[in-house]
């Protein structure tokens, strides 16, 4: 195989979007009408399903909780695994909660996610709820005996959040899982084959850019993204070193811009959030435990059309998008894991039914799966430093290690 390319035509348009969001009927309504941009599903691969092989008959029973602006709780295909069997589902509202159960093809509900995890049938849950409730709802869930999946991120500006979600995960045995949706880009997936292989040495440097603009706010459950911190919400950068290398991040020095002067961005105005934030844009300049160098950014305030992406560059070689160059001859396989046939790729640069599909085989192999609790927090509490450390014009400061 040539050092040039990876010879495989990965069709996937990259999409961008949010963790579940909560909103009342009218609101999901109109959400439905005009999607979030970026959010539309990539192209269906003829190839996605070819080499899949089953590796077992046993069905793992299924809770799904949250069903808000993006719809997360369907959105990553677990009804369509034949692995899966959907045994309830749950959302706030009694309307999304309808709806949820409607596209998941379940028939039994629960008014609240402390009401579903008491169900002894369930195994597992795939938590989609507001960004602030997820390290409280994995706990609650890990708590009642359950495997558990949260969407992005593992928790939201809590450095606490962090402690007590990995302690429970530790104490629990049991796989907990964060659905990062870059892990799975076609580019920073085979970024990792090709690290794991040696194919760029040590990482001396490298980027991951987060762009959600959106003058026009977007609906949230208690208006949690109302005025949010960019780098509360960082690991679609953030994978782009920690996903490829699996290691962590020691320190961060981060600067911020403000969005005063933008017409239309009066949730980031002083005072006028509940997190008292300013900040539309930040960008972090991390050291890793390679001894390189990473810059990390979320931007909200910057004028695109949105994406996730991200650059690595090492000792042996170097990769921007598909393309690899170095000093390796063959390249290992570069292609995701076959998926089951009627599962769908989704959104996200085609990263949700990969997502799910690595969660479900961690559980029927008993094996970690990838972007677990170790690897799920070193993505995420250095974006909770990161505005530490922007809030003090840029100190450096150490980013906390987490290991098992």
């Amino acid at each position: 195989m040539s050092n040039s390319t990876s010879r495989r035509s990965f069709l996937q348009a990259v999409g961008l979007g949010t963790a579940a969001l909560g909103l009342g009927g009218s609101a999901l309504a109109q959400q439905q009408e005009k999607p979030i941009p970026g959010f539309e599903k990539a192209p269906t691969d003829p190839n996605a399903s070819k080499a899949w092989k089953p590796v077992s008959d046993r069905k793992i029973r299924v809770g799904i909780v949250g069903y808000g602006t993006c719809q997360f709780g369907a959105a990553f295909s677990f009804q369509d695994h034949p692995n899966v069997e959907i045994v309830a589902v749950s959302d706030l509202f009694p309307d999304r909660c309808a709806a949820l159960a409607k596209a998941c093809r379940c028939e039994k509900t629960y008014p609240s996610l402390e009401e579903l995890v008491k169900d002894d049938k369930i195994e597992a849950v795939f938590v989609a709820t507001d960004a602030p409730s997820h390290p409280r709802h994995c706990i609650e869930v890990l708590k009642h005996g359950k495997h558990v999946a949260s969407a992005v991120p593992a928790v939201y500006g809590s450095l606490e959040d962090a402690d007590r979600l990995f302690e429970a995960v530790k104490a629990s045995g049991l796989k907990y899982m964060m659905f990062e949706t870059s892990c799975f880009h076609a580019d920073c997936y085979a970024m990792r084959q090709i690290y794991k292989a040696g194919g760029f040495g040590r990482l001396v440097y490298s980027e991951g850019e987060y762009y959600h603009f959106h003058s026009e706010q977007i609906g949230s459950y208690k208006n949690w993204r109302v005025g949010s911190i960019p780098l509360w919400y960082p690991t679609h950068s953030t994978a782009y070193y920690v996903g490829v290398t699996d290691k962590p991040f020691t320190s961060v020095s981060c600067t911020g811009s403000s969005a005063a002067s933008n017409p239309g961005f009066e949730s980031w105005k002083p005072g006028a959030n509940q997190y008292n934030n300013v900040f539309t844009d930040q960008i972090a300049l991390l050291q890793t435990a390679e001894g390189g160098t990473s810059r990390m950014l979320m931007c909200i305030g910057v004028h695109s059309k949105g994406g996730e992406t991200g650059r690595v560059f090492g000792e042996k070689g170097w990769m921007d998008g598909m393309e690899y160059h170095g000093a390796m001859k063959d390249l290992p396989d570069l292609s995701r894991p076959p998926l089951p046939p009627g599962v769908d790729v989704g959104g996200h640069g085609g990263s949700h039914g990969y997502l799910m599909n690595e969660f479900v085989l961690s559980i029927l192999e008993n094996r970690k799966p990838l972007v677990d609790i170790v690897q799920a927090l070193s993505m995420t509490v250095c974006g909770v430093v990161a505005n530490q450390s922007a809030l003090k014009d840029g100190e450096r400061m150490k980013v906390p290690q987490y290991k098992i």
